[in-house]
């Protein structure tokens, strides 16, 4: 899976219900730590914020997060 910014735009332009099925799913499937983005679960205001503001270093962090599984 490739994080870049237009996949994150795609994120953004799902609806709350299948967006955190998505990260939900991501989290408990690869792993993924989103510690980072102090997101509490059911936070979808937080999720889409830290969505549209993760940088560079994020989707790098993240990306290496998904290869290693």
């Amino acid at each position: 899976m490739q994080l870049d910014r237009k996949a994150l735009n795609r994120l953004l332009c799902l609806n709350d219900k299948q967006l955190e099925s998505l990260v939900q799913t991501l989290v408990n499937g690869y792993g993924l730590d989103l510690s980072r983005f102090q997101v509490r679960p059911g936070d979808m205001d937080a999720l889409r914020r830290a969505i549209a503001n993760a940088t560079d270093e994020d989707l790098l962090e993240l990306t290496k997060q998904l290869k290693g599984r």
